[in-house]
């Protein structure tokens, strides 16, 4: 009973990030496919990129509470713990650079490098995030004696973020580096943006959802 009601603390802490980060997702895919419509495309890259980088600081703060969290609890540190702190890092440092070369791109200085460049690091904190989800679920599952149905609910939803995550986060990484390359890079930035908008939506959602199943066990 005090493991659920621990539980329901911790969800608490985190869903309004996750709520946060979801409605962030939503605006930047919306904004890529008003960009592939040809409507100011490169100023709205340019903002989805911004949207996407706090996304990204949204998630750090979100992964960072939880494992803040666990660590107060854990008498000792088990080095697992370690790949959290790891991937938070990741994902707050691209998110802050996102947002400077967003930024830079709106004030029109060389926003046609400039975006790529920040897909690029976006692609490249999707990767090295890939296994947040999933090492944090694991260590929270343990520490609230989640088991049965509930535990592998949890499992498969982290398990199945982190290989779309690898997957958009490769193909990011690829779209960048073509459209720096000048390869139809409007279409290409818009594009990735696109994807990684969506992967960050369905991170938020998938993490509403485990955190809402186990409350309600």
């Amino acid at each position: 009973m005090n493991g659920q009601n621990e539980t329901f603390q911790s969800s608490r802490v985190a869903m309004g990030n996750t709520v946060a980060e979801a409605l962030v997702g939503l605006g930047a895919l919306a904004m890529a496919i008003i960009g592939l419509a040809h409507i100011y495309p490169w100023l709205l890259a340019s903002v989805a990129t911004i949207a996407l980088g706090a996304a990204f600081v949204f998630e750090a703060g979100d992964v960072g509470r939880r494992f803040s969290f666990l660590a107060k609890e854990e008498q000792t540190m088990r080095p697992e713990t370690w790949s959290a702190w790891g991937g938070m890092t990741a994902g707050f440092l691209a998110g802050c650079a996102g947002i400077a070369l967003g930024v830079l791109a709106i004030l029109k200085i060389v926003p046609h490098t400039l975006v790529p460049v920040a897909i690029i690091v976006y692609g490249t904190a999707l990767v090295m995030d890939s296994g947040t989800q999933s090492s944090l679920s694991d260590l929270e599952n343990e520490h609230f004696g989640v088991r049965g149905m509930s535990q592998e609910i949890a499992r498969e939803s982290a398990t199945s973020l982190s290989g779309i995550q690898m997957l958009v986060g490769l193909g990011a990484i690829t779209l960048g580096i073509l459209a720096i390359i000048k390869i139809a890079p409007e279409t290409l930035c818009l594009v990735a943006l696109l994807a990684i908008g969506a992967a960050v939506l369905l991170a938020g959602s998938l993490v509403r959802r485990v955190f809402s199943f186990r409350r309600s066990f």
